[in-house]
């Protein structure tokens, strides 16, 4: 991945980093130092009536919250809101960082994408162990009747290993194709008309704008109804076991 060549590939240069290192790690550490700088400047001096960034954050919380809300159809959702704004947010900003002239989307490298979806995925388990209990949590798997555990057991285990997966290649062929369309476009006017400044790939980065919201609204949304069928379902199935 060295050879994209962005603004931070003097770290390899001067052997910061070690060549081992995909760029787009120190490109993630940039996008986390802005993101928290974002949220440092405007939670510095919050106010009653906000204004500025301040005004602009709260509404990306409030946004965020009545999504997962509706989607756990409870107020209770509100619980997993830090979780699943910080996935989206996150996964947006470094989406967009690609479309920055000298910069790359980590998630247009599949270690980026599979270490969100693993943090998703253990993040999954640990909800449902806490709001459920171990018991019922492995009692899941067995599913009913419970003589037919030996067929459901291997079949839910798959299942639920199938997610990570699933989660990481969308969102790393996504995002990596369009780059990689984006990347095609200037360099064919590059060859073709270096002397005319045409900017073919503009209509592609106003796309992909648009898919890098969708792409991390998929994400964000998945990792919902994943914690939401885990919690919800058993505490249905505990409650008709007792006649509600």
């Amino acid at each position: 991945m060295h050879e994209q060549g962005t603004w931070l590939h003097f770290l390899y240069a001067y052997h910061i980093l070690p060549e081992w290192l995909p760029e787009a790690v120190p490109v993630t550490w940039l996008v986390i130092i802005v993101l928290s700088a974002v949220a440092i400047l405007s939670t510095r001096r919050l106010e009653r009536h906000p204004r500025g960034l301040q005004n602009v954050a709260e509404m990306s919380v409030s946004a965020l919250d009545s999504l997962v809300r509706l989607i756990f159809d409870s107020p209770l959702g509100s619980k997993f809101t830090p979780l699943i704004g910080s996935f989206f947010i996150f996964i947006l900003a470094m989406n967009l960082f690609g479309l920055i002239p000298g910069f790359m989307s980590p998630t247009a490298n599949i270690n980026t994408t599979v270490a969100l979806a693993i943090t998703a995925f253990v993040m999954v388990q640990y909800y449902a162990v806490k709001e459920i209990g171990v018991r019922r949590y492995l009692r899941h798997f067995a599913g009913e009747p419970l003589w037919l555990a030996p067929l459901m057991v291997p079949i839910h285990l798959i299942g639920e290993l199938a997610r990570p997966i699933s989660l990481s290649v969308r969102l790393f062929g996504n995002i990596f194709g369009e780059d990689m369309v984006i990347a095609i476009l200037m360099i064919i006017v590059t060859m073709t008309m270096a002397n005319v400044l045409v900017p073919v790939q503009f209509p592609m980065m106003l796309f992909a704008i648009f898919t890098s919201f969708i792409q991390a609204m998929v994400f964000s949304i998945l990792v919902s109804v994943y914690i939401a069928v885990a919690v919800t379902e058993e505490h249905a199935e505990g409650h008709g076991g007792h006649g509600d």
